[in-house]
């Protein structure tokens, strides 16, 4: 079967592996589509990154073959996959920690999610496949993943009713943003460096858009909360000139959280103003496979219709050139189709 894969910085390439097969416990999906992360690029693209490195983890598919003992899952059936399961028993899990549990980082699907055919270990199989109601396009279901990411991300933050939320940068991470917050009431500002983004993020429930490098984003979004500057601002995008916005532009007392991070950034931050300001830092990463099923439910509803944020889709056979569009940032959000 056919296979993406990165050996090289900077490539990917389509290899010949052989079809695996379900064990005990374990099952089989045939891709139907699998979405390019941010993640992905970051694998590529980044030299310090060891080769060969695998690749994919918003899948969506068929199963195609079940293992002895499984019972939840039926062959053709329609499914998402994610790629991490914790240990439930570990410190990290029963303190709230599961992303950082050494079991949650170390599991994976097999060889990866630009394949024909996936693997599932029986390890996850409980914990991180998700049927997919039958009204919910591939399309959609796709970002079950990043939107269950998303989902825990607010969780960390308390939002309450009425508090102002600034997103920097809203591309189809931002835009998965969006209506978690609309869902909690918030005032959501968007920026970005891209008017038509800006559009689409007020489709989406933005109180306002501004535009980087046109308006002024920190008294913008001081207009938006009469004065007072964001509860929470979220960078989808964190690099020194965001960091200094989101300082600009955060109320004292409030929340700064990179989402966008990659390895090596250190970014200046003036410690003595987190300080004095009371400005917290706070990060997530990943999502817990609790929240994978209450993300499908989510995209199960009419309003979360996100497939419409896909720009471009590709087969394995092209889907290199997703990964040079999206790295050149001249696509929105690449999906990449059995």
């Amino acid at each position: 079967m056919k296979l993406l894969t990165c050996s090289q910085t900077n490539h990917v390439t389509v290899v010949d592996v052989a079809t695996p097969e379900a064990g005990p416990g374990e099952i089989t999906v045939r891709m139907s589509a699998c979405g390019i992360c941010g993640t992905d690029l970051m694998k590529v693209y980044d030299a310090d990154t060891p080769k060969p490195v695998q690749l994919g983890h918003e899948i969506v598919g068929t199963v195609a073959d079940v293992g002895t003992g499984v019972t939840r899952f039926k062959t053709g059936q329609r499914v998402a996959v994610a790629h991490h399961a914790p240990d439930y028993g570990s410190h990290y899990t029963r303190r709230g920690s599961a992303t950082q549990d050494p079991q949650f980082k170390s599991s994976n699907v097999s060889p990866g999610g630009f394949a024909e055919v996936i693997r599932v270990p029986a390890d996850l199989v409980p914990h991180t496949v998700v049927p997919i109601p039958d009204h919910v396009p591939d399309l959609r279901a796709v970002f079950m993943e990043p939107l269950a990411c998303c989902l825990r991300a607010v969780e960390r933050v308390k939002i309450t009713e009425g508090d102002t939320v600034l997103i920097v940068g809203v591309g189809a991470i931002g835009a998965l943003f969006l209506p978690l917050l609309r869902d909690r009431s918030a005032v959501v500002v968007a920026a970005d460096t891209r008017a038509e983004r800006l559009d689409v993020a007020k489709q989406w429930g933005a109180a306002e858009g501004l535009l980087v490098g046109r308006d002024d984003v920190a008294d913008g979004t001081k207009k938006v909360s009469g004065g007072r500057g964001a509860d929470l601002v979220i960078l989808t995008a964190t690099n020194p000139a965001t960091i200094a916005l989101a300082l600009a532009s955060v109320r004292d007392g409030g929340v700064v959280m990179p989402f966008g991070v990659k390895p090596g950034m250190m970014p200046p931050v003036d410690l003595w103003q987190l300080y004095r300001r009371e400005v917290s830092l706070v990060t997530s990463y990943s999502a817990t496979p609790e929240g994978l099923a209450r993300a499908m439910a989510i995209l199960s509803r009419n309003d979360y219709a996100l497939e419409n944020t896909v720009s471009h889709q590709f087969s394995i056979a092209e889907a290199a050139q997703g990964f040079v569009l999206l790295h050149e940032m001249k696509a929105s959000k690449v999906v990449v189709c059995g």
